[in-house]
């Protein structure tokens, strides 16, 4: 050991990542530490306040809106393109309006100022936006909606 000792804030700093303070020694807590603790008994820590910085893509919200309106005159309500959920359906009034809208071209890969047509815009539910995105490349809505079929 180099003899440099820590300070107070160091060993509570270990203290809570996992360790735990026996007489003089600092041990890793394992399993049996933690006997007669369940799953609800255990805390976790969150709501710290962090400043993050990165850059973003920006979106016009402009052509969400009109890829709804354009769904809107074709099919008189909002559903997902991939599964047919209906927020307005399952939701009442709260749902009237709802449905996220897809980038069909992933908005990571475009240059700057690169047009998105309403035609790229995709209208799925909550659950499928999640799927397309869950790795990469991404799926297509047909892909997906394929998977989801075939879990039927």
């Amino acid at each position: 050991m180099s003899g440099q000792g820590i300070s107070d804030t160091d060993v509570n700093a270990i203290l809570d990542y996992g360790f735990s303070y026996v007489g003089n020694v600092i041990r890793k807590l394992n399993e049996i530490d933690r006997i007669g603790f369940t799953e609800d008994d255990e805390g976790f820590p969150e709501g710290k306040v962090k400043l993050k910085q990165h850059l973003i893509r920006e979106r016009n919200p402009l052509v969400i809106k009109f890829a709804k309106e354009r769904f809107l005159q074709k099919q008189n309500k909002l559903f997902c393109e991939v599964c047919e959920f209906d927020f307005q359906q399952h939701y009442g009034e709260l749902g009237v309006g709802y449905i996220e809208g897809h980038h069909t071209k992933p908005v990571s890969e475009m240059e700057d100022n690169q047009e998105t047509k309403v035609e790229d815009i995709a209208l799925v539910c909550a659950n499928c936006q999640r799927m397309l995105h869950c790795k990469r490349p991404w799926l297509s809505t047909n892909e997906l909606k394929q998977l989801l079929h075939m879990q039927r």
